[in-house]
């Protein structure tokens, strides 16, 4: 009988062992380590389980006790984020990340499902995400400052078991334009109430990156509401590249945010990218005087004056980058340009002259 109670124990033992089989640094079991595993450890920090028998932080299956707490919505079991396999849930986790980042597996138990988070918190003033750049226009080989800023319009809109715990999104931009090796990623670490996971196509370990042109990134609260309220995320300092031949808008756009809260639920979210112009290595000179352009903003007709007559051809830029329109004037130094029909925003007006070339701001209202 001793015999066979200690063969049932041995077999309930690997049976609960085998039960659950992980990855490290897929902490939400999508099948992929990346920055959106650090929104389940943010959810669950500080919670304790069971530790992982041999833990390891190596990419490869380990067999793990099932906790006995799940996340809220996903449903995904806080085994998974013990990304260490200590048997804690904190910022020790993040090195399975860092170590893993890109990595995918088809082979844990339960087997990896989409992240997909259904529920949706309701709020009226919608928080945002906004890019801004330090300066208006940059030239090949130039560094500037890209600035990453969380808005909260209404911070009494959220209570303090819905208000808003973590964030995560990638920003996509012309590769040919930035020198990438020199993208250098700084969050804003000072109040101390933020993990973060940030990576480029240079800066993730070993092979594993995003694609060229992207920038992976993501910040946390450990289980604290820490983006209740507005605040600076992160600036990266950018590299324009060298050989940019014509001048053209840095088009940025932010793919796939991710605002939840402290219950894993969805908030909508805005997001916003300020324009930046890339003054390329045309091959005609600037101009020598500036060319003044009134009123500005305007909603109708917009006044276009040389500092001297002369032959000119105009093209009307969004501030993405799309051509609006073009088309030449006759010799002169004063025109009107109708911009009645026009979407509300900012513009890129491009004047070419014999003399040369440039670039001026428009905003519509």
């Amino acid at each position: 009988m001793k015999h066979l109670a200690l063969f049932l124990l041995a077999l309930s033992s690997s049976f609960l062992l085998s039960a659950q089989i992980v990855f490290p640094g897929d902490l939400n079991n999508d099948g992929t380590a990346n920055h959106l595993d650090l929104l389940p450890l943010g959810v669950a920090y500080g919670q304790e389980g069971p530790p992982r028998p041999e833990a390891s932080l190596e990419w490869f299956q380990q067999p793990n006790f099932p906790w006995a707490g799940f996340l809220p919505v996903s449903g995904v079991n806080l085994g998974f984020v013990d990304a260490d396999g200590n048997g804690f849930i904190d910022s020790l986790d993040l090195d399975a990340i860092a170590l893993n980042y890109d990595s995918l597996q088809f082979s844990s138990l339960p087997p990896p499902q989409p992240y997909i988070l259904s529920d949706t918190f309701p709020v009226e003033e919608l928080p945002e995400l906004a890019i801004r750049f330090d300066r208006d226009t940059a030239g090949p080989g130039e560094t500037i400052n890209l600035i990453i800023d969380y808005i909260v319009p209404n911070p009494d809109a959220f209570p303090p078991t819905a208000a808003p715990l973590a964030i995560a999104f990638t920003l996509e931009y012309a590769d040919t334009l930035l020198a990438e090796e020199q993208t250098l990623i700084e969050p804003d670490t000072g109040p101390g109430d933020l993990m973060f996971v940030a990576a480029t196509s240079n800066s993730v370990g070993f092979w594993r990156s995003p694609s060229p042109g992207q920038i992976e990134f993501a910040a946390s609260g450990r289980g604290l509401p820490a983006l209740a309220g507005s605040r600076t995320l992160a600036k990266m300092i950018i590299v324009m590249e060298d050989m940019i031949l014509l001048s053209q808008p840095l088009d940025i756009m932010i793919k796939g945010p991710l605002l939840i809260n402290t219950a894993e639920q969805v908030i909508a979210l805005k997001t916003a990218v300020a324009p930046l112009w890339i003054t390329g290595q045309a091959p005609e000179p600037s101009l020598p005087a500036k060319v003044q352009v009134f009123p500005n903003p305007t909603s109708g007709l917009l006044q276009i004056q040389l500092p001297q007559p002369a032959p000119a051809e105009y093209t009307l830029f969004s501030y993405t980058g799309q051509c609006q329109a073009q088309g030449s004037l006759a010799f002169g130094n004063r025109w009107e340009l109708n911009l009645s029909g026009y979407a509300p925003g900012l513009y890129f007006l491009q004047i070419r002259t014999p003399q040369g070339v440039e670039v001026v701001r428009v905003a519509v209202w």
